[in-house]
């Protein structure tokens, strides 16, 4: 259990820096400071976990989020483009992340103010153990804000249903 909350913590931050760079570069506006409930639901290798997380959103932490991804994106990816959608905003995205190359397509709707979903559809590959593989991924994950206290949580702080806390940004 608790290797599936690291594995979908760290897919929270990937699916947030998404959402955050991609603010950064067409003027969709962050998520708005304070509490937030994610549930993140993600299909891997024929194996689905899921997690509900309370998280405590900073405003200065959100802009670094996204300047910090805007960057890590341009140094790794060959391709990254946004487009819109319709009401969705669509990012198809081709990068090198950890020696593996990584195709993905991430679609985001909702005013990131009070909601939002984000889909991110990817396929990484590379050579693991002198074989060739192939992983595809799916992500979901559903943004609601819970209002401007945080209560217990300190900012870049989540918590799940279990009461265990972790950092997540």
């Amino acid at each position: 259990m608790k290797r599936t909350a690291v594995i979908l913590a760290s897919t929270i931050c990937l699916g947030v820096t998404t959402a955050s760079a991609m603010a950064a570069d067409v003027s969709l506006p962050l998520r708005k400071a304070g509490k937030w409930e994610q549930v993140t639901v993600m299909e891997e290798g024929g194996k689905k976990h899921d997690q509900t997380l309370t998280i405590c959103i900073d405003a200065d932490m959100e802009r670094n989020t996204a300047a910090a991804s805007s960057a890590e994106h341009a140094q790794h990816c060959s391709k990254y483009e946004i487009k819109k959608d319709g009401d969705k905003v669509v990012i198809d995205a081709t990068c090198k992340m950890n020696g593996r190359d990584v195709e993905s397509r991430t679609e985001m709707s909702g005013d990131f103010q009070n909601t939002f979903d984000v889909k991110i559809d990817s396929t990484t590959s590379g050579i693991h153990q002198a074989q060739s593989i192939s992983i595809k991924r799916m992500i979901e994950q559903k943004g609601k804000y819970l209002g401007e206290s945080c209560g217990e949580l300190k900012a870049g702080e989540a918590m799940g249903t279990d009461g265990i806390k972790l950092m997540v940004q």
